[in-house]
Formats: C-alpha cells, sequence, structure tokens
C-alpha cells in the first residue's frame, strides 16, 4: 500500500516468533477482528495476507552482520546471502530464550520422554491423561483451559496464593475450580519429579507443611516462564545501538533508531509506555513505514 519493496528476513523457518515457537495453542482474545482465536491460527492469518507482498522472504537465514554503504544504505549478511536496502526494519524480537524449570526437580529425570512439557504444539498427547500445570501465569491458566475438555484430569499447581493473569481468565479458571473441573494446588511448591517405566508422580508440599503429597500424572507442563539473552546483531553497535542499549530506545513518532535509516518495532523496543502486544505492535509497524515512505517521498 506504500509502494514500497520489502524483503524479509527471518532466522526461523516459518513465522510467527514467540506466538509460534512458545505459544502455539494460546488463545489471544485481544487482536482486533477475532473474538477467540489461537496464536498459530491467528500467524496463518497475517502470513497469509502480508507475505503474498514481499519482493523476498528469507526463511531459515540468520543476520549475522550489518554495516553501511555509503551514508544511504544498508548490507544485511545472512548465513547464506546479501542484501542491500536502502532502509532496515528490527523486528528481533526479545532474544533467545531459555524455559525455567528448577534444575533439582529434574534429576533422574529422562529429558527425551514426553513427561516434561513446556507447552502445548499438540492437544491431543494430553488426551485422557492427568496432566499436571505448574505455574500461575496468563499461558498455565490458558492450558489449564484448553486441557480441560481433553484430559482426564487437570491439575493447576501455583508456587504463590494467588493468580497472575488477565481477571477474566482469573474468574473462569475459579469457576471451573468451583464445578471441581479443574483441581487447584495454591501455595504450593514442586518438589521431585518421579519416572519410571511403570510410574509418573510428582511430590509437592504447601508452603509452611511438613507433609509432602504424592500425585500419580502422565505429564506436567511447566509455566515458569523463560530467561532472555537479548538478541545481537554484529555490526549495530559500531552504528550506533549497543547490546547494553537493550531494549532498543525508538522516537515514537517514527520508530526510527539511532541509527538513521534504521527502525524498529515489537518487542525489541522501549518507550514510554510500550505494551508487549500484538495491537501495539501493529501499530508501531504501521508508523515505521509511513516515516520511510515519507523520507522517499521527500527524497
Amino acid at each position: 500500500m506504500a509502494a514500497l519493496k520489502a524483503c524479509v528476513v527471518e532466522a526461523a523457518a516459518i513465522p510467527g516468533g514467540q506466538c509460534e515457537t512458545l505459544y502455539p495453542r494460546k488463545r489471544m482474545y485481544g487482536v482486533p477482528g477475532f473474538q477467540d482465536i489461537v496464536a498459530r491460527d491467528y500467524i496463518s492469518v497475517l502470513a497469509n495476507q502480508c507475505l503474498p507482498h514481499a519482493t523476498a522472504t528469507l526463511f531459515g537465514q540468520r543476520v549475522n552482520r550489518v554495516s553501511r554503504i555509503g551514508a544511504r544504505e544498508f548490507k544485511i549478511d545472512t548465513d547464506q546471502e546479501s542484501v542491500v536496502s536502502r532502509f532496515l526494519i528490527l523486528a528481533i524480537g526479545i532474544g533467545d530464550t531459555v524455559l525455567c524449570v528448577p534444575e533439582n526437580i529434574l534429576i533422574n529425570i529422562d529429558n527425551t520422554s514426553d513427561f516434561i512439557q513446556h507447552y502445548c504444539s499438540s492437544v491431543n498427547l494430553f488426551a485422557g491423561k492427568r496432566v499436571v500445570i505448574a505455574g500461575g501465569g496468563d499461558s498455565a491458566i490458558d492450558f489449564a483451559i484448553e486441557l480441560l475438555m481433553i484430559a482426564k484430569q487437570v491439575i493447576l499447581v501455583h508456587r504463590r496464593s494467588e493468580f497472575s493473569c488477565e481477571p477474566s481468565k482469573l474468574r473462569i479458571v475459579n469457576e471451573l475450580a468451583e464445578a471441581e473441573n479443574i483441581s487447584l494446588k495454591l501455595d504450593y511448591d514442586i518438589l521431585e519429579l518421579e519416572e519410571s517405566a511403570i510410574r509418573r508422580c510428582v511430590r509437592i508440599r504447601r508452603k509452611k507443611d511438613i507433609n509432602i503429597e504424592e500425585i500419580t500424572i502422565d505429564h506436567v507442563i511447566f509455566c515458569y516462564g523463560f530467561s532472555v539473552k537479548p538478541p545481537l546483531i554484529c555490526g549495530l553497535e559500531e552504528m550506533g545501538i549497543q547490546t547494553n542499549d537493550f531494549p532498543v530506545k525508538v522516537n515514537i513518532e517514527t520508530m526510527e533508531t539511532l541509527i538513521n535509516g534504521c527502525y524498529a518495532i515489537g518487542d525489541a523496543i522501549t518507550y514510554p509506555g510500550k505494551k508487549k502486544n500484538v495491537v501495539p505492535c501493529l501499530f508501531e509497524a504501521d508508523r515505521a513505514v509511513r516515516a520511510i515512505r515519507d523520507k522517499v517521498v521527500r527524497s
């Protein structure tokens, strides 16, 4: 619509970022135009709408370095080829993620089995099974609601006394607990997991209590969040964006960074009032494209 040509470079083999890799089954209630849609399907809708207009899509290519060619162009070197562009938009997300699970409870656990899960890429795995979901945020609640229809039993174990999810989800989970459709274990710590050829179980204990409860289960899903290693693209530091400046600061009027002609959007940026969800990302992308178009027109 802006009469610009664009090339998309993405390290993953498919689009979607966190929505595809971490929360493919997460239900999204706050995106315009959809009353209820899972993240993977929403990404599919966006990709079908946008990607046909791209001049090139280089998926499965990691950016190794970005450099200047003169004063008006960027050279983007991937692990397979190079691209030259007058403008650059960084949509590099939060960086590499490492899922957080206390190491002491993973001793003697076969990491190659399906006992421990971190997200519901396929809900069919949990059909007719007893499942413990560990966590108290939006993802834990989403998984609990999602699995309720197919799992034999859903037990939600949270190490605090209150959940940290959205109020609407809290109301739903409390109603499910009152109807005894979901078992809640609040203020409980997971002490140990056990896995053998004949049984799988989790041992939990309520805080300030000496009694240990043992629950026989089939799977445990950890929703303890993740630690983040900020993304680093070689060359940006030399042009003015330092690694300790992450998230990247932008001019909210244009989404331009400290580097002339380089813009940034999404979870990679910060500005006063910045919210990390899909809707602001769309606003930021639109504003960056409009700013680039205005520069092209003026030149």
